[in-house]
């Protein structure tokens, strides 16, 4: 019997980005998922009192410089982060949460602490034991997979 494990894995992402898309949907004007992984992202960084620079987030999200100043400018122009120029370096500027932009992430934060709790409701800690041990195999096994150019596994 044919399982599809990884369609499953797709289907399963899918709807769990879909379901965290709604329950971090704004009332007023919305943040798309990469604004708030990257006022997530930034979040992290500023309570480890490191300085986060532009090119951190380009390489932490794989995207190009102008998505990045793109995604920068919106969160700005809403007061959810600011940018200051470095003494060391007037052209590179440090990005730092608003109390508006932290207000925000620990918001998110909440919400999705309550979106896990409910969805690991009735799974018992030995089940999720087991499922976060197969996660960890699936994702070993996908590592050490080689695909050759016809797309066939070799041997």
């Amino acid at each position: 019997m044919s399982r599809k494990t990884a369609l499953r894995i797709r289907m399963l992402s899918n709807e769990l980005n879909r379901k965290v898309t709604e329950v971090l949907k704004e009332e007023e004007e919305p943040s798309s998922a990469i604004q708030m992984r990257v006022l997530n992202f930034i979040h992290r960084r500023n309570n480890g009192n490191e300085p986060i620079y532009q090119k951190d987030i380009e390489q932490e999200f794989d995207i190009r410089r102008s998505t990045a100043t793109g995604i920068l400018q919106r969160l700005e122009k809403r007061e959810l982060i600011e940018r200051t120029s470095c003494k060391e370096d007037n052209r590179l500027k440090a990005i730092f949460l608003t109390p508006s932009g932290q207000h925000q992430v620990k918001e998110n934060i909440s919400k999705l602490e309550n979106f896990d709790k409910l969805l690991i409701q009735g799974i018992s800690e030995d089940e999720l034991a087991t499922f976060f041990r197969l996660l960890d195999k699936l994702s070993e096994n996908s590592k050490n997979i080689e695909i050759n150019k016809e797309g066939r596994r070799d041997a």
